[in-house]
C-alpha cells in the first residue's frame, strides 16, 4: 500500500477522533511539533523503527519529543501513538503528522503563508504584507517568517502551495540561464 494513502487514512482517523474528543486544536499543535522534531532529529525515526525497542518505550519517546517531558500529550495523541506503533507504522509518522496538519487547516479554513527574506523585516512591512494576503485569501492566515541569507535579497512568499519568488538569487539564476541560451545560439 502507498505510504501517502496510509498516512492520509491515519491522519483522517486522528482528526475525526480528536474532533470527537474536543482536542483537535491541541493535537494540531502536537503534530506541528512532532513533524519538526522528526525532520530535525533523525535518531527518533531510527529508534521508532528499531524492532528491539518495546512499543511502550517508543510511545514514551514520541510523547517526550512532542512535549519535551514538561507536560502530557492530549488523550487523542497518546492513543494515536499507541495505534501507530502497535501497527508497525512508525516509519510513516512524519507523513501522518503533515497530513493531519493539512486536513486540519482545510477543515478550519486556515491558509499557511511563509515569508522568506534575506534579512529581518520590520514589523510594519510584515503586517502590511500579512494584511494584503488576508484580504486576498479571505480566511485565517497561519503566518511564518524565516530569514535565509542565501536568497541574497528580495523575498520568497509561499501561500498555500503557491510560490512567488522575488529573490535576488532567483533573478541572477534566470539572467545566467538567459545568457547561456543566447551564447549557445551564437555558436
Amino acid at each position: 500500500m502507498n505510504t501517502g494513502t496510509v498516512s492520509v487514512r491515519y491522519a483522517k482517523a486522528l482528526l475525526d477522533y480528536a474532533v470527537e474528543q474536543g482536542d483537535d486544536k491541541q493535537v494540531y499543535a502536537e503534530m506541528q511539533t512532532l513533524a519538526g522534531r522528526l525532520r530535525q532529529i533523525h535518531a527518533i525515526h531510527d529508534r521508532i523503527n528499531d524492532p528491539t525497542v518495546p512499543d511502550s518505550a517508543k510511545c514514551s519517546l514520541l510523547e517526550t519529543a512532542v512535549t519535551d517531558g514538561k507536560s502530557k500529550v492530549s488523550g487523542s495523541t497518546a492513543a494515536f501513538f499507541k495505534l501507530v506503533v502497535g501497527a508497525g507504522r512508525g516509519d510513516c509518522l512524519l507523513f501522518m503528522s503533515v497530513s493531519y496538519m493539512d486536513l486540519y487547516r482545510r477543515r478550519n479554513g486556515i491558509v499557511p503563508v511563509e515569508l522568506v527574506t534575506a534579512t529581518q523585516v520590520g514589523d510594519e512591512r510584515r503586517e502590511r504584507l500579512k494584511q494584503l494576503v488576508e484580504n486576498v485569501e479571505h480566511g485565517k492566515v497561519e503566518w511564518t517568517h524565516t530569514v535565509d541569507p542565501s536568497i541574497e535579497g528580495g523575498f520568497v512568499l509561499m501561500v498555500d502551495g503557491f510560490r512567488m519568488d522575488a529573490s535576488v538569487a532567483w533573478q541572477l539564476q534566470r539572467i545566467r540561464k538567459e545568457l547561456i541560451e543566447k551564447n549557445n545560439r551564437i555558436i
